[in-house]
């Protein structure tokens, strides 16, 4: 014992100091665009340097609006319905009638009977009222609502890829952070566990420092799990081969516009134009065609019928020349019992419009509402962040340097040293969630008020 004495007395000081270094070479990296180490981390399933391209956000939304499958599917279907619209304004074929009309059967001579004819006709139909026009106006209409839908998918796109690319961005610096902060429990197992061989450090004190350490790696296991799961949905819109590709070091800078002065009238203005609308409006203009369509449907439709019938002359006499016959017919529908077909047609037709209207108003609603909930909640996280960045984090700082400085003296535990390095930690782990968070916050309020859709 007499000869363990002075080293124990060499042991605690190195320990101290070791902590101070510690303090100045592991500082609190903030979500404020700091850069990351250089050093980089060889692990199978976070692949963070898996190619040399980096990957901006602005890249990541330019590479999913281009050649977009959802997109172009519908920029087919606004050509087909374009082309559909011509066809719709059309008339029907008209109907060629071949006939061998009044052939006798006793002999079946074509020049024995006066009546006996071969007849050529045409028959065409003409719908009712202005049917054609209106149902190649419901076609346009119907072109123009796949359009609106190509610009909501658009933003929808964008909330997206900027929602996600986010997440990503903070579970990897999340990862870089903890690990840089594993290395650093592991060298303090070392020393506790070398103190602790030579008698000077109680047991709780190691068992302490090993669980702190395997809780590391357990968050590192369940962060690499999140970021694998996020940068597979990043994919969906980028292509997996993108979306495996190194992230920017900083945070990018995505800016919404000063909507703090607008009440509920100003935003639902607001919204007149955005696509979410814009659809439900031309919903509605296809819906008005459709009515148009059931009133028309009280005007009969008709069909015109002209044949022209060929006799052979007369097999004897001294006039054996027969005259041909030309003949013409009208075909009128009589919508007379209306009750149960043309009347109910028309008011499922106006009470569909009636749903519609009601839909738009509770979609304005929810959009109001979904506007300034993003609004009051990007407020809040941005004070949040000052906090954080302003008070917390520094506070943290000085209760770490506290703790160090009271087990220096002997007036403090390892375990309150632990502590104070743990809540250092998770500070700074909170202080980048929050500043993701509000960034994903205005990428959400740029869905409302972007003008992509008007570009």
């Amino acid at each position: 014992m007499h000869y363990m004495q002075p080293e124990f007395r060499l042991k605690k000081p190195f320990f101290s100091v070791f902590l101070s270094l510690h303090l100045i070479a592991v500082p609190a990296i903030t979500m404020a665009g700091q850069a990351a180490p250089k050093s980089s981390v060889k692990t199978q399933s976070v692949s963070l340097a898996q190619s040399r391209t980096v990957l901006t956000l602005k890249d990541a939304e330019r590479i999913a609006l281009t050649d977009e499958p959802g997109i172009i599917s519908q920029q087919w279907q606004v050509k087909s319905l374009s082309e559909q619209a011509v066809a719709d304004g059309q008339l029907m074929d008209p109907k060629l009638q071949v006939a061998l009309a009044n052939m006798p059967t006793d002999t079946f001579d074509f020049d024995q009977e006066n009546m006996t004819q071969f007849k050529v006709g045409i028959l065409q139909q003409f719908p009712a009222g202005d049917t054609l026009d209106i149902k190649q106006q419901k076609t346009l209409k119907q072109s123009e609502l796949i359009a609106t839908k190509i610009s909501e998918r658009k933003i929808n796109i964008l909330k997206e890829v900027r929602l996600t690319w986010l997440e990503i961005y903070y579970w990897e610096q999340a990862y870089k952070t903890i690990r840089q902060n594993k290395r650093f429990f592991s060298q303090l197992v070392e020393i506790v566990q070398s103190m602790f061989s030579v008698g000077r450090n109680n047991q709780q004190d190691l068992i302490r420092a090993q669980l702190e350490l395997s809780r590391l790696d357990d968050r590192l296991t369940k962060i690499t799990q999140k970021i694998n799961t996020q940068r597979s949905k990043l994919a969906r819109w980028i292509g997996s081969q993108n979306s495996y590709n190194a992230l920017s070091k900083d945070l990018p800078d995505i800016s919404t516009p000063d909507l703090s002065n607008l009440n509920d009238e100003n935003l639902t203005q607001l919204f007149m134009t955005h696509p979410k609308i814009q659809e439900i409006d031309k919903q509605m203009e296809v819906s008005r065609k459709d009515i148009e369509l059931a009133k028309e449907s009280y005007k009969p439709a008709w069909g015109l019928n002209v044949s022209y019938g060929y006799r052979d002359n007369k097999p004897t006499g001294p006039n054996r020349s027969r005259a041909d016959f030309l003949s013409a017919g009208v075909t009128i529908d009589l919508p007379v019992f209306t009750a149960n077909r043309q009347d109910k047609k028309l008011l499922s037709k106006e009470h569909k419009y009636q749903s519609l209207k009601d839909k738009r108003n509770e979609i304005l609603r929810q959009m109001v509402s979904g506007l300034q909930q993003e609004m009051a909640k990007e407020e809040q996280l941005q004070k949040r962040h000052q906090l954080y960045y302003k008070i917390l984090l520094p506070q943290a700082k000085r209760q770490t340097r506290a703790s160090l400085l009271a087990y220096q003296s002997d007036r403090g535990d390892f375990a309150d040293v632990m502590r104070a390095y743990i809540d250092d930690l998770n500070a700074n782990l909170d202080e980048r969630r929050i500043a993701v968070d509000h960034l994903q916050t205005r990428a959400r309020i740029l869905y409302y008020v972007s003008d992509t859709w008007q570009k």
